[in-house]
C-alpha cells in the first residue's frame, strides 16, 4: 500500500511571506487591494456571508476587521467561496486570511477548482496548514482530476493527510484513469483502505483498460471485492479485449458476478482459448458476447482501415515526402508500433538505408493489417464483417474475406449454414453479415450452391433482418445487391419470407416491409421474377399501397425564397482532404465560379488587416490557401449567379472541435441548405457527430432549429447505412442525404454537389427528388454510382416514414447512436 503525506514545502511557501509583513504596514495593504470592474462584483449575499465568517477569526483587531470589510467585496465570487472555507479552518488567524486574500486577488480559480477546494476543506481533520497547502495544489488540478479528488474526499473516514497526498497522483493520471477512479470510489460500501489499495492498479491501467474499468465499476451490483479482483485481470487485457469487455459491461442486464465471470472465462484468456470457450457458451451467452463484439467493432474497424497505409496516431496518412524527412529514429519508432509477430518477420531496421527502412515499414504495415484480422477470434471477425459498410473495400474484400473464408473452410468444411447456426444461434447479425457480403460483391464467395441451403440461410436472414427498425433499414439498402446474387428459387423464397413478415404484429415493422416490397415492384421490376411480382402485387392489394410520391417532395421553394443557395464543404487537414479541396476548387473555377473570402464562416472577426491577409492567401495557389485556411481559421467561398439565384459554396478546413462547433452553429442558425463532408469517413465523427452532439447537449442548437428547416447532407466519403441512420436522427430527421454504402468517389461528389444547386436554380421549385435524380444521372454513369443512396431513395423514404410514425404515435425517438436490441 502506498503512504501519502502533504508537502511541507507547499505549506512553507504560503507561510514564509506572512512574517515579512508586520501589522505596521496595514495601510499599504489597503492601498494594494485589487479593484474589480462592476461586471466582476459578486452579489451582496455572498459578501455578507464571507465578511461574517471572516469576522469570526479569533483575535481580530478593529483595524483587521476593517481590512476584511474593504478587501472582501473586491474579490471574485469564486474567491469568496474559497475564503469562507479558509476562515472556518482550525488554527486560522489574520495573517493566514490576509495572505489568502492577496493570493485570491491575483489568481482566478475556476468553478470546478472551487468545488474541489471545498471538498478538501470539509474533511474533518483538515486544519489551516493543510488548507493552505491544498490551495496551492488544487490550483494545478485538471478538470477530471478535480472530479476524481472530490469523489475520493467523499469517502467516509478520509483524512486530511490522505487527501493531500493523492492530489498529485490524480493530476498526473490520464483522463480515462481518472474517470475509472471516480467510478471506483462511487462503489457502494467503499472504504478508505480499499480505495487506497485499488489506486495503484487504477493508475497503471492503459487506455481501453481504464475505460473497461470505469464501465465495470459502474455495474449497479458491483462490490468492492469483485472490483479489486477485476482490476488485476483488467491490467492483463490486450487493448482490443479491453474495449470489447467495456462494451459488454454496458449491457444493462449484466450483474457484477457475471461481469467477473466474463473476465475470467473469456476476455483475459489467449485468443486460441477464447475460441474454445466460445464454442462452450450457450446460445444466450453467445448472443450477449456477439452484441458486445459488434458494439466494440469500431476500434478494430479503425485499426484495420488505418493500416491501409502508414498513418499517425490520429489516422492521418503520412506522405512519402514526410517519411523521407524523418530520422531513422522516427522510422524505427513507427515500426515498433506494429505487432511483435510482424516485426519478427521483417527483422530490424538497424543498418538499413532510409529508403530500405521506408520500404520495410510499408511492407510490414500492410502485413500488420492482415495479421490484425488473423489474430481475431472467429466470432469477433464475424462481428466486424457484419459492419462491412464501415470497412474500406480493400479491408473487407482483400483482408477480412480471405481470413474468414479460410477459417470457415478449416473449421466448418466451407459450410456457411453450419457456421452461421453455430456462431450466431440467435441470428443477431446474420442479416448484417449477408447484406454486407452482397453489397461488397462477395456473397458468392460464401454462399452455397445447394438451393435448399440457400433457402435455409435466407430464412436466417429474414429472422435477423425483420426484428427491429435498424436491421430493416440496413436490409433495405442492400437488398438490390442481394437479389442480384440469388438464384431465382432462392430469390422467390426471400420474397415469400418478406411477405410473411409484412403481417407482423408491430405495425411499424409491417409498414416498412410493405413499402420495401412496393418500392421494388414499382422501381426495379427487372430484379424480380414473374411469380415474385404477382406475390408482391397481391400483398399490396391486401395492405393498401402507400403513396411514395409524398416522400419525394422537396423544400426547394423555401430554399430559393431568399434568392440564395448556400453550402458548406468540410475538409480534414490531411493529404486526402487537401486533394479533395483542390479537386473541387479547380472544378468550380473551371465552371465560372468566383473565389471570395467567406466572412460568414471565418472564425476570427474580419478586421481590415485580416481581410487583407486573406486576400493575399487567395492569390497564393490552392495548396497554400488550404494550409492557410487551417492555420488562420478563415473560410472561402465559390459564388455564381444562375437564373437570379446566388449560389455560394463555402469551403471550411477543420482545425479543432471548438471552431468546428462554431461553424456548425452558424450553419444551423443562418439556415444554409447543404452540408458536405469530404475526405476520409473516419473524420466524420470529428467533423459532424461529436461537435453537433455537443451543441445539442449544451442547448446551443435546439431540436426546433433542426426541424425548422429541411437540409441536405452530402456524405462524399465512404460510409454505410448505420451512419446514414445516425445522422438522420442527429438532424432530427429533417435532412435529405446523398451517401454511399461503399466507397466515396471524388468524380461523383464534386460534380453532383455543383450540379445539385444548379438544377434547383434552373428549374421550377416544384421539381421532385426523382426529377433531380434524372437530371443528375450523368454523374452516376456505369457501375461507379451503384453504391450511392440518393435523396428520394428507398432508404430515405423509410427513414421519413419511421419518423412520421414516431411523431404520430408520440413514441420517443431512438437515441442517435443506439443499436436496437430487439
Amino acid at each position: 500500500m502506498h503512504t501519502f503525506s502533504p508537502s511541507c514545502r507547499t505549506i512553507r511557501r504560503f507561510l514564509r511571506p506572512l512574517f515579512l509583513f508586520p501589522l505596521l504596514v496595514l495601510p499599504l495593504a489597503f492601498a494594494a487591494a485589487p479593484t474589480w470592474s462592476a461586471t466582476s462584483q459578486p452579489n451582496s449575499v455572498s459578501v455578507q456571508q464571507t465578511v461574517g465568517l471572516y469576522r469570526k477569526i479569533p483575535g481580530l483587531t478593529s483595524q483587521q476587521i476593517e481590512y476584511g470589510r474593504t478587501a472582501i467585496p473586491r474579490l471574485h465570487y469564486n474567491a469568496q467561496r474559497i475564503l469562507r472555507k479558509i476562515c472556518g479552518l482550525p488554527g486560522v488567524n489574520f495573517e493566514h486570511a490576509r495572505q489568502v486574500i492577496e493570493l485570491l486577488a491575483r489568481e482566478r480559480f475556476t468553478y470546478e477548482q472551487v468545488l474541489t477546494y471545498e471538498a478538501l476543506a470539509d474533511i474533518n481533520s483538515m486544519d489551516i496548514e493543510g488548507g493552505l497547502a491544498g490551495l496551492d495544489t488544487v490550483k494545478e488540478l485538471s478538470f477530471e482530476a478535480g472530479r476524481t479528488f472530490r469523489a475520493f474526499a467523499g469517502i467516509q473516514g478520509v483524512s486530511a493527510k490522505q487527501a493531500l497526498g493523492v492530489i498529485s497522483l490524480f493530476n498526473n493520471a490520464d483522463n480515462a484513469n481518472n474517470r475509472a477512479a471516480q467510478a471506483f470510489f462511487a462503489i457502494k460500501g467503499m472504504r478508505v483502505d480499499i480505495a487506497l489499495k485499488g489506486m495503484p492498479a487504477l493508475m497503471r491501467l492503459r487506455n481501453n483498460q481504464a475505460k473497461a474499468a470505469e464501465t465495470y465499476a459502474r455495474i449497479p451490483s458491483m462490490t468492492t471485492e469483485i472490483m479489486l479482483d477485476g482490476l488485476e485481470l483488467l491490467l492483463k487485457l490486450y487493448q482490443d479485449d479491453a474495449w470489447n469487455a467495456r462494451c459488454l459491461f454496458t449491457n444493462k442486464n449484466i450483474t457484477a458476478t457475471q461481469a467477473w465471470d466474463w473476465l475470467v472465462g473469456y476476455f483475459a484468456l489467449p485468443t486460441n482459448i477464447q475460441e474454445a470457450q466460445y464454442d462452450k457458451l450457450d446460445p444466450q451467452k453467445k448472443t450477449v458476447l456477439l452484441q458486445a463484439l459488434y458494439d466494440g467493432g469500431t476500434e478494430l474497424l479503425w485499426k484495420i482501415n488505418n493500416l491501409h497505409a502508414v498513418t499517425d496516431q490520429n489516422g492521418y496518412e503520412i506522405s512519402d515526402s514526410t517519411l523521407n524527412r524523418w530520422s531513422m529514429q522516427q522510422l524505427q519508432a513507427k515500426y515498433n508500433e506494429l505487432q511483435p509477430s510482424v516485426r519478427a518477420r521483417y527483422g530490424s531496421l538497424s543498418g538499413a538505408s532510409r529508403g530500405q527502412a521506408i520500404s520495410t515499414l510499408k511492407q510490414a504495415t500492410s502485413a500488420a493489417r492482415v495479421q490484425t484480422a488473423r489474430d481475431l477470434p472467429l466470432a469477433n471477425a464475424y462481428a466486424v464483417m457484419a459492419q462491412g459498410s464501415d470497412l474500406y473495400d480493400s479491408s473487407f474484400r482483400d483482408i477480412m474475406v480471405p481470413v474468414l473464408l479460410a477459417r470457415i473452410n478449416s473449421r466448418y468444411q466451407g459450410d456457411l449454414l453450419t457456421f452461421l447456426r453455430d456462431i450466431d444461434p440467435s441470428n443477431l447479425l446474420v442479416s448484417d453479415f449477408i447484406s454486407s457480403c452482397a453489397q461488397k460483391g462477395k456473397l458468392t464467395a460464401f454462399f452455397p450452391a445447394d438451393p435448399e441451403k440457400q433457402k435455409a440461410i435466407l430464412s436466417l436472414v429474414a429472422d435477423s433482418a425483420f426484428h427491429n427498425e435498424d436491421s430493416i433499414l440496413l436490409f433495405s439498402a442492400t437488398l438490390s445487391h442481394l437479389l442480384k446474387a440469388l438464384s431465382p428459387g432462392a430469390r422467390t423464397h426471400l420474397i415469400t419470407l418478406m411477405v410473411e413478415n409484412s403481417e407482423a404484429e408491430n405495425a411499424v415493422f409491417s409498414k416498412l416491409i410493405n413499402v420495401i416490397l412496393q418500392y421494388y415492384v414499382q422501381t426495379y421490376p427487372e430484379l424480380l421474377g414473374q411469380a415474385d411480382r404477382v406475390l408482391i402485387s397481391r400483398t399490396i392489394v391486401r395492405h393498401g399501397a402507400v403513396n411514395l410520391e409524398q416522400y419525394q417532395i422537396t423544400p426547394f421553394a423555401e430554399w430559393k425564397a431568399d434568392g440564395r443557395l448556400g453550402s458548406v464543404s468540410m475538409y480534414h487537414p490531411d493529404d486526402d482532404g487537401r486533394q479533395s479541396f483542390v479537386s473541387n476548387a479547380n472544378m468550380l473555377l473551371s465552371n465560372g465560379y468566383s473565389l471570395v473570402v467567406s466572412e460568414q464562416y471565418s472564425i476570427p472577426p474580419m478586421t481590415p488587416a485580416f481581410r487583407a491577409e486573406t486576400q493575399r492567401w487567395i492569390g497564393s495557389g490552392l495548396v497554400s490557401l488550404f494550409q492557410a485556411m487551417r492555420n488562420r481559421h478563415f473560410a472561402i467561398a465559390f459564388t455564381k449567379q444562375i437564373n437570379g439565384i446566388q449560389i455560394v459554396h463555402t469551403q471550411f478546413v477543420y482545425s479543432d472541435q471548438d471552431n468546428q462547433m462554431e461553424m456548425l452553429k452558424r450553419f444551423i442558425h443562418k439556415k444554409d441548405e447543404m452540408l458536405a463532408q469530404r475526405g476520409h469517413s473516419y473524420w466524420r465523427s470529428e467533423q459532424i457527430i461529436e461537435p453537433l452532439t455537443k451543441l445539442i447537449k449544451e442547448n446551443s442548437v435546439s431540436e426546433y432549429e433542426l426541424r425548422d428547416k429541411q437540409r441536405f447532407l452530402s456524405l462524399g466519403s465512404c460510409g454505410g447505412v448505420k451512419v446514414y441512420t445516425n445522422l438522420t436522427r442527429l438532424f432530427a430527421s429533417s435532412v435529405d442525404i446523398l451517401a454511399t454504402i461503399g466507397t466515396g468517389l471524388a468524380m461523383i461528389n464534386d460534380p453532383y454537389n455543383k450540379m445539385f444547386f444548379e438544377i434547383i436554380a434552373s428549374n421550377s421549385s416544384s421539381i421532385t427528388w426523382k426529377q433531380v435524380a434524372q437530371q443528375s444521372a450523368s454523374v452516376f454513369r456505369g457501375e461507379r454510382g451503384q453504391d450511392y443512396l440518393l435523396p428520394g431513395s428507398l432508404t430515405a423514404i423509410l427513414h421519413k416514414i419511421l419518423d412520421e410514425e414516431q411523431l404520430a404515435t408520440g413514441a420517443k425517438p431512438k437515441s442517435w447512436f443506439e443499436r436496437s436490441q430487439g
